[in-house]
């Protein structure tokens, strides 16, 4: 028995920038068809679009699914195009030819002249091929999850002092002495720590006195 064929695996990356980019490739392209066409903006623009004549001259959100497979398709061979050839923009361009006249072959609406290799197209042309790459890479920008910097924890930094046990011995007197005197206990910490601070303090002062 022959096995099933595995399904593909699920790219929400992929997908989500194939949907990004078609949405706005073609509201743009409506919008540039109507700023030199304003007769038209109203009219039908009736195309053949999976076997069926379609008005295409409508926003995304209420195009005709015949005519938003075309755009998804479209899409597709874009991210196909960049993921083959990330970093050679005229390459995936001419690899987004290759997928449009595949595509279009048997459209008559379109432009004979267009039907050949994309190093003889003029730069017209291929300009709107790179467009549909540029318009996958900024696709994928936007719809790829963002990293999210790591949260640095600061360390305390804790030095150590070493003290023989003559010193402390005598650090230990002190500070019974001390704790005597002024009736209240007083620690060999507490010793170690006013006496750095008094060094340091002599230290400044004796900084300024040198620099002045």
């Amino acid at each position: 028995m022959a096995r099933a064929a595995k399904s593909k695996k699920a790219d929400p990356v992929k997908d989500a920038a194939v949907e990004y980019f078609a949405a706005r490739s073609h509201n743009a392209w409506r919008k540039r068809f109507h700023e030199t066409n304003p007769t038209e903006r109203a009219k039908p623009r009736m195309r053949l679009r999976g076997g069926v004549m379609v008005d295409v001259n409508k926003p995304w959100a209420s195009l005709h699914p015949k005519a938003k497979a075309d755009n998804l398709k479209a899409a597709y061979d874009a991210y196909d195009a960049v993921k083959r050839f990330p970093n050679d923009r005229d390459a995936a361009s001419d690899d987004v030819h290759k997928s449009w006249m595949k595509r279009n072959k048997s459209d008559p609406s379109q432009p004979k002249a267009l039907f050949k290799p994309y190093a003889r197209l003029p730069e017209v042309e291929k300009d709107k091929d790179r467009a549909h790459v540029d318009r996958m890479i900024a696709a994928l920008r936007a719809v790829s999850p963002k990293k999210t910097p790591r949260k640095t924890t600061k360390v305390r930094v804790t030095k150590t002092v070493r003290i023989d046990a003559k010193a402390w011995a005598r650090l230990d007197k002190a500070a019974r002495d001390l704790s005597k005197a002024l009736g209240r206990e007083v620690t060999v910490a507490a010793l170690l720590v006013a006496g750095a601070e008094a060094v340091a303090a002599v230290s400044k002062t004796a900084a300024k006195t040198k620099r002045a």
